[in-house]
């Protein structure tokens, strides 16, 4: 008795499924089911359009965090004991109301005062001086953050 698998045949004695048909054949794969997968040129169309629209939603993305609609920043600050007098200015859109924080720091960076500021419409460049009351002597402000509100 010999143990003939059909892993020892040679490949051209090996059955191809049906008579007269191979694996690669079209009739085979519409007589059994077999499934082709996606050309390579449909999948190298599908990663490229895939990629752009990736790059565009990063790009555009990018865009609005580097050109924010409401810029702010300190123009100058005075201390004075326990407060802080800042003179910021915020541009912004000339029918919008914005409400900014500003934040009192001393000289290890911690926050020890705070004060939101309203900035009213009418126009695009706006200068503001407000006095923050702070619980220790300060050594810098900063605009934190600025929104737009209704």
């Amino acid at each position: 008795m010999s143990d003939n698998s059909i892993a020892d045949q040679p490949e051209s004695a090996r059955p191809t499924g049906a008579p007269g048909l191979s694996y690669n054949d079209p009739a085979f794969a519409e007589r059994y089911g077999v499934k082709r997968g996606m050309s390579r040129t449909r999948k190298i169309t599908l990663a490229l359009v895939g990629f752009a629209v990736l790059c565009g939603v990063v790009g555009y993305i990018a865009w609005n965090e580097a050109n924010p609609q409401i810029q702010a920043e300190v123009i100058s600050y005075s201390v004075d004991g326990t407060s802080i007098n800042v003179t910021f200015q915020v541009n912004k859109s000339a029918d919008q109301r914005v409400e900014c924080t500003i934040e009192a720091e001393d000289v290890k960076g911690s926050v020890i005062g705070s004060a939101n500021v309203v900035v009213p419409s009418g126009r695009a460049q706006e200068d503001m001086v407000y006095t923050v009351n702070t619980t220790g002597t300060p050594n810098t402000a900063v605009v934190s953050s600025c929104t737009a509100v209704s």
